[in-house]
């Protein structure tokens, strides 16, 4: 099992020098933690969450978003473990399976709509780097989740700034 904390720290209940450093510096949040303990405490008798990968918890205004691998989300979704994680959240989880590639970030965050290209932008002096995300017009109503939550989630994720353009 991989988790924003030490295994454990999330058994203990107690940060180790660090994991506190990652807590004081704002990588990891209280969410973060109590989701580790959760999925600690469940995997004493759901053994295959020992093999999950639960990297980080974006909380926004009305969602929780929970950065795992792609593998892991089916046994996340479940019925016996999905209500135990949305009761700690206090708000609907959504899954958001960890990538690298900017485009299949965009794209699982507002599946089905197609994304049409996702460009990386060197801004000067120091070349900084910034994303646009083009998606057709036609969907600009149509996206699962508002266009502000899209932008602060994949910059969060990213670490750079994001834009999205109607084309």
């Amino acid at each position: 099992m991989k988790l924003p904390i030490c295994r454990i720290d999330a058994q203990t209940n107690t940060l180790c020098r660090k994991c506190k450093v990652l807590y004081r510096e704002g990588k990891i949040s209280d969410l973060d933690i109590e989701i580790s303990k959760l999925l600690v405490d469940l995997a004493k008798s759901h053994k295959e969450l020992n093999d999950i990968h639960f990297y980080s918890s974006i909380e926004l205004e009305d969602l929780v978003i929970l950065v795992v691998r792609s593998q892991d989300v089916p046994v996340l979704s479940s019925d016996y473990i999905l209500p135990e994680l949305e009761n700690i959240a206090a708000k609907k989880i959504r899954f958001l399976k960890k990538t690298n590639d900017p485009k299949k970030l965009v794209e699982s965050l507002i599946d089905p709509t197609p994304v049409q290209n996702v460009t990386v932008l060197y801004i000067p002096p120091f070349s900084d780097k910034e994303y646009k995300v083009e998606i057709n017009k036609k969907y600009k109503d149509k996206l699962p989740i508002s266009e502000e939550v899209l932008v602060q989630t994949v910059s969060s994720i990213l670490g750079t700034g994001v834009y999205i353009e109607y084309v």
